[in-house]
């Protein structure tokens, strides 16, 4: 299962997810959210042929539950600012395929704690799904990463001890 998470717009690519799924044959694609793109999502996933394997969830409130059913997530946005997604995959020891837009590229170091594609190519968030998908001690191994770069960085102690030491620093 490979989940994606956010709302429905262009800015998000869930078309570029729904494109690559025909070329990840072994897969379902469930994307959690809502907005104005559902309709041509849907659409789209009926002309790719993989309407029975893209399941629209909605908007959830359970994003837990869905990455703890997951086995990756994909983060293929166009443009993403931050990548909370990728956060809160890597919390729930998941691994992460993520488009190389602003957010995941600062946050991921490429090969080390996820994989980076190129944003809008199909053919490169195909192979890096289906890498982690075949090669289980590779995305253990990105688990691992991504999972002490969440409790280095991103816990509320070490965003905390930061903004400490910040503000020793200009008191």
């Amino acid at each position: 299962v490979l989940l994606a998470m956010g709302r429905l717009h262009t800015n998000k690519a869930f078309d570029v997810a729904i494109r690559a799924l025909p070329r990840i044959p072994r897969a379902e694609l469930w994307i959690a959210g809502e907005g104005t793109e559902r309709a041509a999502l849907e659409d789209l996933a009926r002309r790719e042929g993989v309407a029975g394997r893209v399941k629209f969830l909605g908007w959830r409130n359970d994003q837990a539950n869905l990455l703890a059913a997951c086995d990756l997530l994909l983060c293929p946005s166009r443009q993403e600012p931050l990548g909370n997604v990728v956060l809160e995959a890597w919390s729930a020891l998941r691994p992460v395929v993520a488009a190389a837009s602003d957010g995941p590229a600062e946050l991921i170091t490429a090969g080390h704690d996820g994989l980076l594609v190129p944003p809008e190519d199909v053919a490169a968030l195909a192979d890096a799904a289906n890498t982690l998908l075949e090669d289980r001690a590779r995305a253990a191994s990105l688990v691992a990463a991504g999972r002490a770069t969440y409790e280095a960085n991103f816990t509320e102690a070490a965003v905390a001890a930061r903004w400490q030491a910040w503000l020793r620093r200009v008191a």
